[in-house]
């Protein structure tokens, strides 16, 4: 199946009388299509303010912004999904192709229809908390809703997918969002109402010093609990976090031969290269996203 975009509707902050609305949105999502993304969708910038405090909102970034144009793809390639070395996930085939669909949609909408664009940040500046939210953005967009693994949004058709998202002041059509949660797959609610937990609370229980718990009541999550301490010393042990730790490590000893091993280990070496490249700084445990069955199907090959 085709990559599709995420359908417009008339509601949201768009002009009601500006011509060709749809028509100009659909082209937008046709661009970001044509340039990597697997979908597109469009979120009101105003949504934001109801959702993030100032500071963390699109005009924040951009003032005047009016819409904004998310874009997902699919991250590393199906092989690399069933490696025995985990590491592949981290290293192979995830070359931000989401970045380079915003990148262009940017750059067509300001030399095709004159209104100023750009690529929104997604990435932490300091601590934990991005300057944008790229999962809301996601949700806002009408592309996932929030799972009970890690909170990650999962896309109904495609499950997990990496999202970017492109600001500007050109007024689109924003998109619903999604009105049916695609987190718990129906799977999930039979395994649950058998066994007490889901795929992914199995594979990463809380109450055996995972990340992961839940509770379900008619098919619908009525609460859930994900520990991002625990999961971030599981999950990100190369580049930026993996730097870090290894530098506690050196403050804490004062074994000089122990601090030449840190300092001339391989691992070492790989964050130094992971910080410098922002190449091998993406999660490494993806356990919770690998028994998920949200667009599994789509993973299975030959």
């Amino acid at each position: 199946m085709p990559p599709q975009a995420a359908r417009s509707t008339d509601d949201g902050g768009a002009d009601e009388d500006a011509p060709d609305l749809d028509q100009l949105t659909d082209e937008i999502k046709q661009v970001g299509l044509a340039n990597g993304a697997t979908v597109v969708g469009v979120a009101s910038a105003s949504a934001f303010n109801e959702y993030v405090p100032a500071g963390h909102r699109p005009t924040d970034f951009m003032p005047g912004a009016r819409s904004v144009v998310v874009a997902g793809t699919p991250g590393p390639s199906n092989a690399a999904w069933q490696s025995p070395n985990r590491r592949l996930m981290e290293i192979t085939g995830y070359d931000f192709r989401e970045n380079v669909a915003t990148l262009v949609m940017a750059e067509h909408i300001e030399t095709r229809h004159g209104y100023q664009a750009m690529q929104a940040p997604p990435l932490p500046t300091s601590g934990e908390n991005p300057p944008l939210s790229m999962m809301l953005a996601a949700v806002l967009a009408g592309l996932g809703t929030r799972a009970i693994a890690a909170n990650i949004i999962l896309n109904p058709q495609y499950g997990l997918l990496y999202y970017a998202a492109t600001l500007t002041t050109m007024p689109l059509r924003p998109d619903h969002q999604l009105e049916d949660n695609v987190c718990p797959a129906r799977s999930c609610v039979r395994m649950y109402e058998m066994e007490g937990r889901t795929p992914c609370m199995a594979v990463c229980p809380a109450d055996e010093g995972g990340c992961i718990d839940a509770t379900i009541e008619n098919g619908r999550i009525t609460s859930s609990f994900f520990n991002r301490e625990r999961c971030a010393t599981r999950s990100m042990n190369f580049g930026l976090k993996g730097h870090i730790k290894q530098v506690e490590l050196l403050v804490d000893t004062d074994d000089i031969e122990e601090r030449k091993r840190i300092l001339y280990s391989d691992e070492f070496r790989r964050n130094l290269a992971g910080v410098g490249r922002f190449k091998e700084s993406v999660a490494q445990c993806f356990e919770c996203m690998r028994v998920c069955p949200v667009g599994r199907y789509r993973r299975k090959l030959k």
